[in-house]
């Protein structure tokens, strides 16, 4: 399971593209030189040319997913409130050994899905950095077609 920032921008821009970009960031990342210029450009070329509804769409899809981001982050304590309240519970309600296992088991199994989506979410400065361009991208070519439109 990959991160939601990487889904998005492999489905966008394609996987190729994808790993493309993400080895130049961490390639900038070591020689600790921050330049997204040359991958704003890039980016730029290859979406300028795509007409205005698709473009609203992509940024439509980039703010849902940039939505989703967050709400992974807010939620997971309240996904470790629950975790750690129904285990006492279970623990506290001194069911038979076997159920209780079970149960615990169950609700330690949910709650490493979550705890493994919250990190790799939480953890992904590349694809953080590559959906920052990304979104200038999208605004820059929204920004252009609204200017043409107000020149006409």
């Amino acid at each position: 399971m990959s991160n939601v920032f990487k889904k998005l921008i492999r489905k966008e821009l394609g996987e190729a593209e994808y790993r493309r970009y993400s080895s130049y960031v961490k390639k900038n990342m070591e020689t600790k030189i921050s330049n997204s210029k040359t991958i704003y450009e890039d980016m730029y070329e290859k979406l300028q040319s795509r007409d205005i509804k698709s473009i609203a769409k992509m940024h439509n899809r980039l703010n849902d997913t940039m939505l989703l981001a967050f709400r992974i982050s807010k939620n997971f304590f309240l996904a470790f409130l629950f975790y750690l309240s129904a285990s006492v519970f279970l623990i506290a309600k001194d069911l038979q050994p076997l159920l209780t296992m079970v149960a615990l088991i169950s609700i330690s199994v949910c709650f490493v899905y979550k705890a493994y989506e919250y990190i790799t979410n939480k953890f992904c400065y590349i694809d953080a950095q590559l959906i920052l361009v990304y979104k200038a991208v999208l605004d820059k070519i929204i920004l252009n077609e609204r200017k043409g439109i107000r020149d006409k």
